[in-house]
């Protein structure tokens, strides 16, 4: 199963989890995971139809962005429910109140992963760090782990390199020769914007082309 390593948030991302710090209480908890499950590649329903599976997640925050974010999802009494698509495949994000604390599911037909935040979690979201360790967490235990499952069942409905988790995509164009990686961010909007939005890759390219006319 993959595991997610701590890495940096997009601007993107992290302008989109500023926004959950202006909602209280359990909806600020829900809407923080609503936010990492989006990060994780998972879609809206209300913009599965704008929303070209080849594009970049960070296009995707930006779509997001642009409207208030409790218009994803409904809240019944104190619970609260999001309807998302992954390769349209059909998922909830449900969120159920208990006490100071939300259980978070995750679910895909007959698969489901759950998590619970505690209110006091969340006190110092706006110390970056926090979110880091609170989005590893989510992540690790609910979104990759259902993401995975998902690919399993449709991976041979889309063969490339498109179809694996956007967390490993950036391992793999790391191994890649400048050369060979500059023509495949030419031939793939999706994997150009994976690039040009991690730091890592850019900073192995600037290296060699230094290296390169030393």
């Amino acid at each position: 199963m993959a595991t997610v390593e701590k890495s940096s948030l997009s601007s993107e991302f992290s302008s989109l989890l500023s926004n959950t710090l202006t909602s209280l209480g359990q909806e600020r908890l829900f809407n923080i995971a609503f936010v990492f499950t989006v990060e994780t590649g998972f879609i809206p329903t209300s913009l599965a139809e704008k929303f070209n599976s080849t594009d970049s997640n960070i296009k995707l925050a930006k779509m997001i962005k642009s409207q208030p974010l409790n218009s994803f999802w409904y809240k019944n009494n104190e619970n609260f429910h999001a309807e998302l698509v992954m390769s349209n495949q059909l998922c909830h994000l449900i969120g159920i109140s208990i006490g100071d604390s939300l259980i978070l599911t995750l679910t895909h037909s007959n698969i489901s992963k759950c998590i619970n935040f505690e209110a006091d979690e969340t006190i110092s979201c706006e110390n970056i760090e926090s979110l880091f360790d609170l989005s590893l967490k989510f992540k690790n235990l609910v979104s990759v782990p259902i993401k995975c499952a998902i690919l399993e069942i449709t991976v041979g409905q889309y063969p490339s390199l498109c179809g694996l988790p956007e967390e490993l995509i950036p391992y793999i164009l790391a191994e890649l020769e400048p050369s060979d990686l500059n023509a495949l961010m030419k031939s793939c909007k999706k994997i150009y914007h994976l690039v040009i939005n991690n730091r890592l890759i850019l900073k192995k390219l600037r290296l060699n082309r230094y290296k390169k006319y030393q």
